[in-house]
């Protein structure tokens, strides 16, 4: 049962567990987790908030005690992170410039906090499953599936008994739990490979529903080594092409768009991964659009080249009479384009009327 208490600011700590904080920031110091909470998750907004109108008692933290007579912030971090920045004597680890101004523009510097007391940690999760999974103040995808790791250690070995039970507790579909432990999985799976530091990125810089968008596609999942979007243990993933799937979607090493570009052309993909020379066609540094015409085979996709080889020849042909300034470098491709045509005639006439 929770209890109502007032805690010293100075007895709270950061919950090392934290799931809307990065792997890597999980059981760091509070230098650490200030500096993340002041860059990336608008803390100055949050300061200036509390500094006005102070702490709101009707939203207490939510803690668990730990040693020392010492508590863990399970819920409220971020206003954990406010508070602490208030306090003069604690230096800032980043954006000190904007936190002096929020220190003096502050009429209220709280010390004593409203929190409710849990026994235990299990006691908030559950909570939090509602409030931050499908209720108003909603986690990012990523968030959530660390959440519901958490949580997963709860239940059994069976993973569709589970899944079941934690959509329950959430107010969420199993299919949607699956699907998110997955992706979270693999995640895992790209830092502790090294595969994210390849393609210079960090966990957080992935977008994460755009991953699980990926494996909800069955060629996808068959081409990278996972039964489905709910292969939780994702065992017999294979290194090599999830490499692959993974650049495709995310790597902008070679440019400012991926090769898959957006999840709209998560069709085309799982199309491309499924035929050998569509696939054959991307690695070899063809564009998603132009290898998923080997999906309908080389001779549709000859027709469809041929097609906008001459829509595009006609458009060009219409834009003369306005195109002023052209010189002898346009004769000469117009020429090479000429003989190219030339060439593709002959080849294709000879092959269906090869002479005898």
């Amino acid at each position: 049962m929770a209890k109502l208490i007032t805690a010293k600011l100075t007895d709270l700590d950061f919950d090392p567990l934290n799931p809307r904080l990065p792997s890597h920031l999980q059981n760091q110091n509070d230098d650490e987790v200030l500096k993340y909470l002041l860059l990336e998750c608008n803390l100055i907004e949050l300061m200036l908030s509390i500094g006005q109108q102070n702490f709101f008692i009707g939203e207490p933290l939510l803690v668990v005690p730990t040693k020392g007579k010492r508590y863990i912030v399970v819920e409220g971090n971020r206003r954990l992170g406010a508070l602490k920045m208030l306090q003069k004597e604690t230096p800032p680890p980043a954006l000190s410039g904007q936190v002096k101004q929020a220190r003096e523009a502050a009429q209220f510097f709280p010390v004593d906090i409203p929190a409710l007391q849990f026994e235990n940690r299990d006691e908030i999760l559950t909570y939090l499953g509602y409030r931050h999974i499908t209720g108003i103040k909603e986690w990012d995808a990523l968030a959530k599936a660390r959440y519901l790791k958490q949580l997963r250690q709860r239940h059994g070995e069976d993973h569709a008994e589970a899944h079941k039970s934690l959509a329950r507790e959430i107010g969420s579909k199993a299919a949607h739990v699956a699907k998110l432990l997955t992706g979270l999985t693999l995640i895992e799976n790209a830092k502790d490979s090294g595969l994210l530091d390849r393609i210079k990125m960090r966990e957080d810089d992935i977008p994460f529903s755009l991953l699980t968008t990926g494996i909800g596609y069955p060629n996808i999942c068959k081409f990278i080594g996972i039964s489905n979007s709910a292969d939780v243990d994702a065992e017999n993933l294979k290194p090599d092409e999830f490499e692959e799937f993974f650049k495709w979607v995310f790597d902008k090493s070679h440019g400012s768009h991926t090769k898959l570009g957006d999840s709209r052309h998560f069709d085309k993909l799982n199309r491309v991964v499924a035929n050998d020379q569509a696939l054959d066609e991307l690695r070899r540094g063809a564009t998603l659009e132009a290898a998923d015409l080997y999906t309908s085979g080389p001779l549709e996709a000859l027709r469809i080249l041929l097609k906008e080889a001459e829509d595009r020849i006609t458009k060009a042909q219409s834009t003369l009479s306005i195109a002023d300034g052209m010189d002898i470098s346009d004769v000469a491709q117009s020429e090479r384009i000429r003989r190219t045509a030339i060439a593709l005639h002959s080849s294709i006439n000879s092959l269906v009327n090869p002479v005898e």
